[in-house]
């Protein structure tokens, strides 16, 4: 006589938050070769698994990650929540944007934008067209320039751990074209 194997219905189910203690959407979270990400609201579930001892590994950009080993019985729903301190290390990004047409530094002011998932980071221009970003994490970074009467520019920038990285923007002045007729 074979032996019918009926398919595990445990889980492990839980909330991704900041020490502030508001959501995290977009963590992934690792379960031993399966992954999921956190809903806006900073749920998560892994469903489908075999009783035994797993790893789980939440991560989101900006944040440190975490790791805790749980072990699951069958047909259980294991309740794993995860508070997640922001990520520092020591990296920089930092730069000069200069006007793409003069190839002068802008410096009438603007924003550059560090894009993450949770808060990004803003940085003024000064006096010089100078930006710079701390206190990184070794990573790739999405960043934005907002200069007025200039097109927005975007870099993607990497950094390893310790690295001072120099990224200088050109930014084009935005064309008014004004009809014939006036």
């Amino acid at each position: 006589m074979s032996e019918i194997k009926t398919k595990s219905r445990s889980r492990i189910i839980g909330i991704i938050l900041n020490q502030k203690g508001s959501a995290l959407g977009g963590a992934k979270v690792l379960c031993d070769g399966k992954d999921t990400i956190t809903l806006f609201d900073g749920t998560y579930r892994i469903e489908g698994l075999d009783p035994g001892t797993y790893t789980i590994t939440v991560g989101l950009k900006g944040f440190q990650n975490q790791s805790r080993v749980i072990t699951v019985r069958d047909n259980e729903t294991m309740k794993l929540d995860f508070y997640l301190s922001k990520a520092r290390g020591n990296a920089k990004i930092r730069g000069i944007v200069y006007d793409a047409k003069t190839k002068k530094p802008i410096t009438s002011g603007g924003t550059i934008i560090l894009i993450l998932p949770i808060s990004n980071k803003y940085v003024h221009l000064d006096e010089r067209g100078y930006y710079e970003f701390t206190d990184l994490v070794e990573d790739s970074y999405d960043i934005w320039t907002s200069i007025s009467e200039h097109v927005d520019t975007k870099a993607t920038v990497k950094v390893a751990e310790g690295e001072t990285k120099t990224y200088d923007f050109y930014c084009k002045p935005i064309q008014v074209f004004e009809p014939p007729w006036g």
